[in-house]
């Protein structure tokens, strides 16, 4: 498609086809389910084997990509809402998009329901429901987490997606009629149409997260010794979640609903890079945009700061709503849908963006005279601890207000090339400035080479703005 105005209305106004029926399925959905709405917590991890690391925060820390994190959960569509609904609701949803699966599974006398899914190639929406008699004490939560997926024809682990859960407390057990629900997108390859999953459901109590009695004396280790305190944290930590029960469902899809593709190959320059608007395909779920970034540029681009507009107010932001997958070459940005409200106009918009110089992705420390080189401005090594044939360095670095990010990749070198791996890298930011701690072991000649990952936010002073076809 060229960048024409006269294609490019064309375009919007091809993208505002309505699916049919839709709208009787909404009225008929509103009448049916209290209006009582709540927004469920998500906990979102990581993809397997991908060679880039999945963020379902566009900018979260590479060394942290596989920490699970909480949030809101995005709409994603009226059902995220509409958890108040029971089987019921099943002659009331005739929506080709909505599946209604009617699975139970049994683990011993433990019991759990999958009455729908909503499905296309790229991605998966499953509505698990706990039983009435399902205990929960006041201060715990319900989570539900994958354990395997595999084609239901072949037997083969599927891979290569990244996956998000709610969680579900006592009270709004209750409310909720035990609805929990899971989000996977298939960042590669496509969604079988038969498959088989594997689900752990798991209690877990916040208040009984770490034992008090090591809590001092855990940090303490992390910041300032070793790693051994970390690691008494984690276990601490686990020890915390309770299985229930493991679960197993084989489920047969409908045919999917083919997306929508839209071609561009528009350029955008941010700070003197070029960044490629590829497509746009637009799914039942949602709307998945496609960036690649030349290799001509200077720098590599490392994060894009990313929101959703409508009418003037921006509607998804971070976590609620957006996800990327990507590396330093090309990034996907998946914009889920709320296709059971009718269409409205939207944009993307790219309000900052992290940049790492080519010449500086590498960088050698040392650890005797406390100099960085090549010299990158904005960051200091501001101390050395030596202790034990390891040491802790801290990092200053300059930073945006409230920014906060992970700096370096899993494994450092020293000049002898041997391959170290960083067990933990500290931060904390306070106003301007980001204290970075890591620990690493002192090499005899004192010197080592780190590979940076993440770099400081740029806020960009007007956001580049994308007009979005309006999703199904």
């Amino acid at each position: 498609m060229t960048d024409g105005r006269q294609n490019w209305d064309d375009f919007l106004k091809e993208s505002y086809t309505y699916p049919e029926g839709l709208t009787d399925v909404e009225s008929r959905l509103i009448k049916r389910i209290t209006k009582n709405h709540k927004k469920r917590k998500a906990v979102f991890g990581s993809l397997s084997a991908i060679a880039a690391a999945l963020l379902f925060v566009v900018l979260v820390n590479t060394n942290t990509a596989f920490a699970s994190s909480i949030s809101e959960l995005p709409l994603l569509g009226s059902l995220v809402e509409f958890v108040q609904f029971d089987k019921s609701l099943s002659s009331a949803i005739e929506n080709d998009y909505v599946q209604e699966v009617d699975l139970t599974a049994w683990d011993g006398q433990e019991q759990l329901s999958l009455p729908y899914a909503i499905a296309d190639e790229k991605n998966l929406v499953l509505f698990f429901q706990l039983p009435k008699n399902f205990a929960l004490k006041p201060n715990q939560w319900a989570q539900i987490n994958l354990q395997e997926m595999t084609n239901g024809i072949t037997g083969e682990k599927i891979e290569g997606f990244c996956s998000g859960s709610s969680s579900l407390s006592a009270e709004e057990k209750e409310n909720s009629n035990g609805f929990l629900q899971q989000n996977y997108h298939f960042t590669e390859g496509k969604l079988p149409q038969s498959i088989n999953l594997k689900i752990n459901v798991e209690i877990e109590d916040p208040l009984n997260s770490y034992d008090t009695r090591i809590e001092d004396d855990t940090l303490e280790n992390y910041d300032r010794e070793d790693d051994l305190g970390n690691d008494a944290l984690e276990d601490n930590l686990r020890a915390s979640v309770k299985s229930v029960g493991t679960f197993t469902f084989d489920i047969d899809f409908e045919e999917f609903a083919a997306p929508i593709i839209y071609e561009f190959h528009k350029n955008y320059t941010i700070e003197n890079q070029q960044i490629v608007l590829e497509e746009m395909r637009v799914y039942p779920t949602g709307t998945e945009v496609s960036f690649t970034f030349p290799e001509e540029n200077s720098a590599w681009i490392k994060g894009l700061d990313l929101a959703v507009a409508q009418d003037g107010e921006v509607i998804l932001k971070g976590k609620n709503g957006l996800s990327a997958t990507g590396d330093d070459k090309q990034k996907s940005i998946f914009i889920e849908s709320n296709y059971f409200d009718k269409p409205k106009e939207q944009e993307l918009l790219i309000q900052g963006i992290r940049l790492l110089n080519k010449d500086e992705e590498y960088i050698t420390v040392n650890l005797d005279q406390k100099t960085i080189t090549p010299s990158v401005s904005g960051i200091k090594l501001a101390n050395v601890t030596k202790r034990n044939g390891k040491a802790m360095l801290e990092f200053s670095t300059k930073i945006s207000a409230g920014d906060c990010f992970g700096m370096f990749a899993f494994n450092y070198h020293d000049l002898e090339g041997n391959s170290y791996e960083l067990q933990h890298e500290g931060t904390s930011a306070n106003d301007s400035l980001m204290e970075t701690r890591i620990t690493v072991v002192y090499p005899q000649d004192g010197k080592l080479i780190f590979q940076r990952s993440l770099t400081p936010e740029q806020i960009l002073h007007e956001p580049i703005r994308i007009k979005l076809p309006v999703q199904n």
